[in-house]
């Protein structure tokens, strides 16, 4: 690996990560030993702004907890440098109580801000002034990517008659960027909706350094496209964990080692290695030396295997092959391409039998006695709070969850709604297990609202029964798919709505 000016990587506080202070000294420490020169700290709403009028979430970062990190590391040689977002993903701010006014509109998922309406944008100004106060970087990134709701409110949609989408972002961002530049840092945009509406890009001063992810093809045609246009540019590879149950391994090194191959061809100015969404039943701990590992790649040209081991030790490195590698090889609805279905089906949704439907001639068949030989064989000599326990659980678990619905369908088809409700109590009692692992990530800083979430599936379980021992002496009765729908109604026969996800 050809060394490069910035080799740096995102942690992603802003998906309901709480990390002490003594854990994120310990984190720079361990990224600045791994060869990094600067770390992004992703922040979203779950950072302290002072202009923002309501409180933050608990556990967010503070401006005094920043500059107590960079007291220490600025010296060192270790650049801290916040990663806000100014137009779309700042749902955390729309749906907290006194943000709903900010709203570009109804969405589901991530939500926008208006960039029409004055209070949004001197709201989004707010936050760069925020930012701009507490950290010292030059560099201030200001976010930008997957504004999808662009020209949505009718304030918006006007304006979108007139310049076009590409020039209702590029005015929006202009103005932010000129702020930055007008106080003395270089702003920093992602490059994502610039590609979509290139027309936007002569709005955006040629100052700012535009952050070129591609986690599924090489960024090399983008990032010449940004460069020929006059920008500088950071490439940004991803740790696929979060299209997955664990990590995609092969395709978070391979990903990861194109964009430092292209970086250095077209006089980028290094790399950001991105992780992302440690929620949903992930955590970071068992990615991070995976993370460090690749700051030893790309600063000393390590192989990837001697970089896990130094970062994680040799048990690490066997783990990272099990759980990256084998069990998403053991079936093909683990496999990479399927956007994390597992924690989708199972956790995402929020109702456990949504796995069940999508998964169960393949998790009742060999590819789950695969799967759960494979978790046997990780977690074969592990502690019991090991941070490892979590994605091992998770998939013995699925599998597991899988089998006894599956039972529980058969004593239904059979006509015996009481005898699949006693099968599916067990399958309370099995995702119980998860819980002790789910506990010790929000210890360690990691999601709080994780358990919360198992209540639901348990909530979801329990449902299902007082619906099947309601059936009990039943002539007529509802198909399994149609009682654990979310949508089921007694007495609905027809059930129209449970035909929808």
């Amino acid at each position: 690996m050809q060394p490069m000016p910035i080799l740096a990587w995102m942690y992603d506080l802003a998906r309901e990560q709480s990390p002490s202070h003594d854990a994120l000294t310990v984190m720079m420490q361990r990224s600045l030993a791994a060869g990094y020169n600067a770390v992004g700290l992703y922040l979203e709403h779950r950072f302290a702004y002072p202009s923002v009028p309501w409180p933050p979430p608990s556990g967010s970062l503070t401006p005094a907890g920043v500059t107590r990190l960079q007291e220490h590391f600025l010296p060192a040689g270790l650049r801290i440098v916040p990663f806000l977002n100014t137009l779309g993903h700042l749902e955390g701010f729309i749906r907290a109580q006194g943000g709903q006014r900010l709203s570009e509109g109804r969405s589901t998922g991530s939500a926008q801000i208006c960039p029409t309406r004055s209070e949004c944008v001197a709201f989004a100004h707010g936050l760069v002034n925020d930012a701009i106060d507490c950290f010292r970087d030059e560099w201030i990134h200001l976010g930008g990517d997957e504004t999808r709701q662009l020209g949505q409110c009718p304030a918006c949609a006007a304006r979108v008659a007139s310049v076009g989408k590409a020039g209702l972002y590029g005015e929006h961002y202009a103005a932010l960027c000129k702020l930055v530049l007008d106080r003395g840092r270089r702003p920093c945009l992602w490059g994502d909706m610039l590609l979509e509406h290139p027309e936007a890009l002569p709005h955006i001063p040629r100052q700012t350094l535009i952050f070129d992810w591609q986690y599924f093809n090489r960024p090399r045609d983008s990032t010449r496209r940004f460069r020929q246009a006059g920008f500088d540019v950071v490439c940004c590879p991803s740790v696929q964990t979060y299209n997955s149950g664990w990590c995609y391994l092969d395709a978070t090194q391979s990903n990861i080692d194109e964009h430092a191959e292209d970086a250095a061809a077209l006089g980028a100015l290094g790399v950001l290695v991105t992780s992302w969404e440690f929620s949903y039943f992930t955590a970071y701990d068992t990615a991070l030396p995976l993370i460090y590992a690749a700051g030893r790649r790309l600063s000393r040209g390590e192989s990837w295997e001697a970089a896990l081991r130094a970062e994680g030790g040799a048990t690490y490195a066997r783990l990272a092959a099990i759980l990256g590698r084998e069990i998403p090889a053991a079936a093909e609805f683990l496999k990479p391409g399927t956007w994390r279905q597992l924690r989708d089906r199972f956790v995402i949704r929020q109702n456990p039998f949504y796995l069940w439907q999508d998964w169960r001639a393949e998790a009742c068949g060999p590819a789950g006695d695969r799967v759960l030989a494979l978790c046997d064989r990780a977690a074969l000599g592990l502690a019991d709070d090991d941070p490892w326990q979590l994605p091992i659980t998770l998939h013995r678990v699925a599998v597991g969850w899988v089998r006894l619905a599956e039972s529980a369908a058969q004593r239904y088809a059979d006509g015996q709604p009481a005898a699949a409700a006693s099968v599916l109590e067990h399958g309370r009692e099995l995702l119980e297990s998860l819980r002790p692992p789910l506990r010790r990530a929000a210890l360690s800083g990691g999601s709080c609202a994780d358990a919360a979430r198992l209540d639901r599936l348990a909530e979801k379980i329990a449902t299902v029964c007082v619906r099947l021992r309601a059936l009990s002496g039943v002539v007529w009765l509802p198909a399994f798919e149609t009682l654990i729908h979310d949508a089921y109604v007694a007495g609905d026969e027809a059930a129209w709505r449970t035909a929808k996800d």
